[in-house]
């Protein structure tokens, strides 16, 4: 039986509204167009919907982070205000919104510092890890379900440089710095807090960093049992001459079995002396495993990583911290990892500034090289450098089945006021064989 694509179908929501632009329909049956001739990729009906268009321009950043939930089938985004007094980097309020039933977005309630990172536990209180400055991260909980003003503050850790998850249990750790100081090669440490939700207990933890400060931590929490992919966030004059010399080329790998007890194993994994690792995105795979996406590059001297072009990979990465790595060859960054409902894996990502996002259908015996591309018409306004997609695994909530939901950040050129939206759009999932 053949099935057809829906080529260029792209809806708009604001206020309410549906605009429907430029269908055509094209069957697998059908023969190629001159454009396909020419090499057009197929595109995929996508919908897109304005949260707000009046949010911070940080309100997308890190790697790490979620502003995307759904819950009990409804939706819900984080925000952050613009504060034109503002005196410093987070010196701005959060902003919580549900999604309606007709497709626009309402506030349901603030936060005095940016939720940088959201999360919900599976009895509907939200999580919120909310800094205010470079040397704190607050960490906010409902006392009520579902109810965005009654947030009160759990922990309160040293450092905004973090990475926090929740489990299907309830259970909540969050990694953060021990220290600002961000001076390559001065050892700093990342302290692990874990919240027990059937004791009611934190747990504190640590993990030492030779290197220095660790801070995009991205992790999978599993009742007591963590696995941590931790990224440098340092100044390396000679690495990187320019100022201000940040550098993010470092990764660990962590694991911990008992978070009560707080034992890890934490080693090296990239540690190149000159190079750029620009972590994207973190999921279980169907077989339970860890999968990490990632751009990398690495040379022995300036001089040879200055001809060193970056590229896309992905990491399967297990349980006893043994990794695989796979070069994808997908010309794209950011990045987000996708599964079907027959276990078909998918990579949603950019390719150039300014154009729609791509999907790539990905073959993993193949060692995940991409098999067939599309387009998804309308997502160039998902112009944010991070792309956050429904993540239920690491952020609680539940996932849409095949329909993935996109959140990214729109910058109208001449425009002070930065614009947040969400789409979403159907995988192209293939009939089996009979």
């Amino acid at each position: 039986m053949s099935r057809g694509i829906l080529r260029a179908i792209v809806s708009i929501v604001t206020g309410g509204f549906l605009v429907l632009t430029g269908a055509i329909y094209l069957s697998n049956n059908s023969r190629p167009s001159a454009a396909e001739a020419e090499g057009q990729l197929a595109q995929i009906s996508t919908t897109l919907e304005l949260i707000s268009d009046n949010v911070a321009s940080n309100v997308i950043h890190g790697w790490q982070t979620n502003r995307l939930i759904r819950y009990h089938g409804m939706y819900y985004a984080s925000g952050v205000l613009p504060n034109p007094g503002e005196e410093y980097f987070w010196d701005r309020k959060g902003v919580f919104y549900r999604r309606k039933h007709d497709g626009s977005w309402a506030v349901a309630g603030h936060l005095p510092s940016n939720p940088y990172t959201m999360l919900v536990g599976p009895d509907g209180r939200f999580w919120a890890v909310a800094p205010s400055s470079y040397e704190n991260c607050h960490v906010y909980r409902m006392k009520h379900p579902l109810d965005f003003h009654s947030f009160e503050e759990v922990y309160n850790g040293t450092c905004s440089y973090l990475g926090a998850s929740v489990s299907p249990e309830g259970n909540f750790l969050i990694l953060h710095a021990e220290r600002s100081d961000f001076q390559a090669f001065n050892p700093n440490a990342v302290i692990a807090a874990f919240y027990d939700h059937e004791t009611g207990k934190w747990y504190k933890s640590r993990l030492v960093t030779p290197e220095g400060r660790y801070g995009y931590e991205g992790i999978i929490l599993r009742g007591r049992k963590a696995l941590a992919v931790l990224n440098s966030a340092i100044a390396d004059p000679k690495a990187v001459p320019k100022p201000p010399h940040y550098s993010w080329r470092h990764v660990r790998l962590a694991l911990c079995e008992d978070l009560t007890k707080g034992e890890w194993v934490n080693k090296p994994w990239l540690m190149p002396e000159y190079g750029d690792t620009f972590l994207q995105d973190l999921i279980a795979g169907p077989d339970g495993d860890a999968y990490l996406a990632y751009g990398y590059r690495e040379a022995s001297s300036l001089e040879e990583l200055a001809k060193t072009p970056m590229r896309h990979y992905i990491a399967h990465i297990r349980w006893d911290l043994s990794v695989d790595i796979y070069p994808t060859g997908v010309p794209a960054g950011p990045t987000k990892l996708l599964v079907d409902s027959r276990g078909d894996w998918y990579l949603l990502g950019r390719v150039r500034a300014g154009e729609p996002l791509h999907l790539w259908r990905l073959d993993p015996k193949a060692g995940f090289k991409a098999v067939e591309e599309y387009e998804l018409p309308g997502t160039e306004k998902l112009q944010g450098y991070v792309l956050d997609v429904l993540n239920p695994v690491r952020f609680g909530g539940e996932g849409d089945g095949d329909t993935v939901h996109v959140l990214s950040a729109f910058y109208p050129k001449g425009s002070e006021r930065v614009q947040l939206w969400h789409a979403y759009f159907d995988l192209p999932v293939k009939e089996r064989q009979e």
